[in-house]
């Protein structure tokens, strides 16, 4: 009988703890949507942003971001340039500032850089530089230029040059070292 009533003291503060855990659902904050002035209650989802959520439902949420967009648009179309050029500074100073901004813009960039790499219109995706001038082109020459031997990839601006090839496939003369090699073609820049 001592064990059961041992029991039963010891876990009487846990039930009592237990259930003051739980929202009595008689008994849920409430509040009235913005848009539609219809009441509703609190939910679990809204738990930490209660104090900020003003509408019912995801289609009154939009509904309100429509009517701002809307006012929005007709005191644009009531200011001054002069307003609206000053408007557009301080928005984008707030940009600056503001780091969610910051961080959406950073994920646009990011997002549009590997499109272009996609769709290969990124001018630095799979180029190579040239050994003379350093500059990153799709379409290389592959030669040799001196008298150690060694094989080289030019640019076709330098491949002109005189002291190259003079922009002449079995070299012009000028250069008794040339040796014609062969083209390098960036395959992942578009056609």
């Amino acid at each position: 009988m001592r064990i059961v009533l041992a029991c039963m003291l010891t876990t009487a503060p846990l039930v009592r703890t237990m259930a003051t855990a739980f929202r009595n659902p008689n008994n849920l904050p409430v509040k009235t949507c913005v848009v539609c002035q219809r009441p509703f209650t609190w939910r679990k989802k809204w738990e930490r942003d209660w104090d900020s959520i003003t509408t019912c439902s995801k289609r009154c949420n939009g509904a309100r971001k429509q009517q701002d967009r809307q006012a929005r648009r007709r005191g644009d179309l009531d200011s001054s340039d002069d307003e609206s050029e000053e408007e557009a500074e301080v928005s984008s100073m707030d940009d600056a500032s503001d780091p969610k901004a910051a961080r959406k813009q950073a994920k646009k960039a990011a997002k549009a850089a590997r499109r272009a790499v996609r769709e290969g219109r990124a001018p630095e995706h799979g180029q190579k530089a040239c050994d003379m001038c350093s500059r990153g082109v799709d379409l290389l020459i592959r030669c040799q230029v001196s008298a150690n031997g060694q094989w080289q990839l030019v640019c076709g601006r330098c491949w002109k040059l005189p002291e190259v090839a003079g922009g002449v496939v079995d070299g012009d003369g000028s250069n008794p070292h040339y040796r014609y090699g062969g083209l390098w073609k960036n395959r992942a820049a578009a056609c």
